[in-house]
């Protein structure tokens, strides 16, 4: 009986001859058939297209492949920066450049691809950081700096043919690219300068907010005369006098408009001399005697004092502790960069993402 059943094509219910294959329908070998044809042809056209973008093509097509399979031009942290963005980018830069008056020296390609380069793996780095402090740029945040930018031009259609002659880009295509990374960076500031995160300790500096008023000595000014009228001014701020006022009458450089006010500043950003003078005073202090610097007479007076988180020491640390590599042979800014002088060569040749 079973003999009979095989002899007519067909098998026993329930059971197969042992080592004999099922069948297999015309319509499953000829969609299996399709699927390696498509695995292949897409093996075949990231390998293509993985070639051209080791030659640094700029074909559409080839950058439609680079973006789809997200090729990189470089890696900071494992982070990928997209080749694709990078090419964009050169070209947005090289229209700006062709934009300028000729008199203006343009960079090389190699000086171009660095202030790409440098952008983009700087953006990712903050991004990254960013991600670590819960820092986010909320809409309204974005909306304020889209009204601020639109500001600037009589409205906002003439914004944005400004910007696309410039750059090429629409006026949402600049927010996302130039403004968002810029609020990022900001919000990221703020948040570390305040922040009491284990990893901020190491970076804490003083800070003062000081006044002054700049006597400046020129080379046709009679030093004694330029010190004595500085001296009496200092004698009519002690006896109640406002410093501010007094700025605003004999100041001579631009913080004579803000009462003399310098903003808040830290160790190092100011001439040797007039540093040491100011950071020896307390909050409201004013100086009994006059500072001379390379530029003049000083009077000095320090407003407030604080304590913040050196946001510049943080991220200068972060890029030098970073591991960079430079996918494509293209220069790689950051090769001297390493705080291990054996450690410069950050390039890489293999694409992880090929």
């Amino acid at each position: 009986m079973q003999e009979d059943i095989q002899q007519a094509g067909g098998e026993p219910h329930g059971s197969a001859l042992p080592g004999k294959p099922r069948g297999r329908s015309a319509f499953t070998s000829f969609a299996l058939g399709l699927v390696v044809v498509i695995v292949l042809a897409g093996v075949g056209t990231a390998g293509y297209g993985w070639m051209q973008v080791k030659k640094l093509s700029q074909d559409p097509f080839v950058l439609k492949i680079a973006e789809v399979l997200r090729f990189s031009v470089a890696k900071m942290n494992g982070v990928a920066v997209p080749y694709a963005e990078y090419v964009e980018d050169i070209g947005v830069l090289n229209k700006f450049y062709a934009s300028q008056p000729e008199e203006i020296a343009r960079p090389t390609d190699e000086q171009v691809s660095d202030q790409v380069l440098s952008r983009l793996v700087a953006n990712a780095l903050i991004g990254s950081i960013a991600a670590q402090f819960n820092v986010t740029v909320t809409d309204e945040k974005l909306e304020t700096a889209k009204k601020d930018l639109l500001a600037q031009f009589p409205d906002e259609a003439t914004a944005s043919s400004e910007l696309f002659s410039r750059y090429g880009w629409t006026l949402d295509t600049y927010l996302n690219k130039v403004i968002v990374p810029l609020l990022r960076e900001q919000e990221l500031q703020t948040a570390f300068e305040t922040s009491d995160d284990e990893r901020a300790k190491e970076f804490q500096k003083e800070e003062i907010r000081a006044r002054h008023i700049l006597f400046a000595v020129g080379e046709d000014d009679n030093e004694d005369t330029v010190k004595r009228q500085a001296q009496s001014v200092l004698e009519r701020i002690e006896k109640g006098e406002d410093f501010a006022t007094l700025a605003a009458e004999f100041g001579s450089d631009a913080t004579k408009d803000e009462g003399g006010d310098l903003g808040w500043f830290g160790r190092g950003d100011m001439v040797p001399e007039f540093e040491q003078a100011v950071f020896a005073l307390g909050a409201g202090e004013l100086g009994k005697e006059l500072v001379r610097s390379q530029f003049g007479y000083h009077i000095v007076r320090v407003d407030e004092k604080r304590t913040i988180n050196d946001f510049i020491a943080f991220m200068d640390k972060q890029l030098r502790s970073a591991e960079i590599k430079v996918l494509l042979p293209v220069h790689n800014p950051f090769e001297n960069l390493t705080t291990d002088p054996e450690d410069t060569d950050a390039t890489d040749t293999d694409n992880e993402d090929a």
